[in-house]
């Protein structure tokens, strides 16, 4: 009996360890795009703030009010760029505390739906007050819940109107959270650039996080 109760303890012990250890974070330089699946020709260029969550912002669509920037565990974003050519792609890949990527989600909606037409604060202090006029897009590859949207910035530097347009593509599976976000040129490639790589990380994300769903944020 003494036997028989050790060793049930002993079980017991190992299944509560089982059932309250933490599940390891996915590793975000597994799940970043690969050059191929972002074009031919495209290389993958390291950014000097593309490593950890320190210091570093991820969500700042519409302002830096972002309550769910302090959830995040840990993070990587690179550039993708190809030679003469005027555009580009960036992806980053966060993970997040319980809950915290479908947060991140559920307040870029609200800023894209929510933004004013006025000058506001980007959160970049380089950058002065910036106007957005943000329109959302589809694309029924992504993972269900995504934000897709055409990102048009204006602004006014040392009595010059500039403008630029870009794209965003936010998607979430379990605690990660991946931004594809596209530079350069404003031409339809940009757009057609932005939607193909964020179909390519939607899946990367479905085979990284095998197991875990992703319900829709809005």
């Amino acid at each position: 009996m003494i036997e028989r109760a050790r060793q049930h303890g002993g079980l017991f012990a190992l299944l509560a360890v089982l059932v309250v250890a933490p599940a390891a974070s996915p590793n975000v330089a597994r799940l970043v795009l690969q050059p191929a699946q972002v074009g031919k020709g495209f290389v993958m260029l390291a950014r000097a703030d593309g490593k950890g969550v320190n210091g570093q912002v991820t969500m700042n669509l519409c302002g830096s009010d972002y309550p769910s920037e302090r959830l995040r565990t840990t993070r990587l974003q690179v550039n993708y760029l190809k030679a003469r050519s005027t555009i580009g792609v960036s992806n980053e890949v966060v993970t997040y505390s319980s809950g915290g990527a479908a947060q991140a989600m559920r307040e870029a909606i609200q800023h894209a739906v929510t933004c004013p037409r006025r000058p506001i604060d980007s959160g970049v202090k380089a950058l002065p007050k910036l106007t957005f006029r943000i329109t959302r897009i589809s694309d029924p590859h992504l993972l269900k819940g995504y934000l897709a949207v055409r990102i048009d910035v204006s602004a006014t530097v040392k009595g010059k109107h500039i403008a630029q347009t870009s794209y965003a593509v936010y998607q979430r599976r379990g605690n990660v959270l991946s931004g594809i976000y596209s530079f350069g040129t404003s031409t339809a490639g940009q757009r057609e650039l932005c939607l193909h790589a964020a179909e390519e990380s939607a899946r990367n994300l479905r085979r990284g996080t095998s197991g875990v769903t992703s319900a829709p944020t809005a």
